[in-house]
């Protein structure tokens, strides 16, 4: 069994995405290959990472010790064979706590898929969030799948426990746009794991 982590990158109480994190939990059993995938919810809150100041680059130091929360974090990340990163839009940026986060990989992502979905509480989607997550996807070494989902009007869309507000205008739009995505990443880690690329 392939395990796809889901990463809601926003660590605020009342994140936007979290609604969006639970609707993903709701629909992931309507997929056809959910009894081959195992989909793992990582919420970045519950990890309660500083703000990196190690000595030396993660690449760079193999021989880490850390703290068990950030050891954690590492060890979710290795044991993943593909991602879906939840990202809004901070001033035309991915959030700080997510950017930090990822601070702390080295080599756990490296040639894993990775499917963006991005969000706002506004039409655009947060696509600059996304827009600026991708170079630092690829310098963990992901393969970071193009055309992000964006999302948006997420609290006109979404109730916080992940259902759809009755009659909301885009409702049948994101339903079709998430399982898209889904389905997508299902896809690449399916193939990138059973096919690795040769590393000799």
């Amino acid at each position: 069994m392939f395990k796809i982590a889901i990463i809601l990158g926003s660590t605020r109480s009342q994140a936007n995405g979290r609604a969006l994190f639970n609707h993903l939990k709701l629909i992931i059993d309507q997929l056809p290959t959910h009894s081959t995938i195992h989909y793992q919810f990582l919420d970045l809150a519950n990890y309660q990472l500083p703000f990196f100041d190690e000595p030396e680059p993660p690449m760079a130091n193999p021989h880490r010790e850390l703290p068990a929360n950030q050891q954690q974090w590492l060890t979710d990340m290795a044991s993943a064979d593909g991602y879906i990163i939840l990202t809004p839009e901070y001033n035309h940026a991915m959030p700080a706590g997510l950017k930090n986060a990822f601070d702390f990989l080295a080599f756990e992502g490296a040639r894993k898929p990775a499917k963006i979905i991005s969000y706002s509480d506004n039409m655009r989607g947060g696509q600059f969030g996304a827009a600026a997550l991708v170079p630092v996807l690829q310098r963990l070494g992901m393969v970071v799948l193009p055309k992000p989902t964006p999302i948006g009007n997420v609290p006109q869309t979404l109730q916080s426990n992940g259902h759809f507000i009755d009659n909301a205008p885009l409702s049948k739009r994101y339903d079709h746009a998430l399982h898209q995505a889904l389905t997508e990443i299902t896809y690449y880690t399916t193939v990138l794991t059973t096919t690795p690329f040769p590393t000799n």
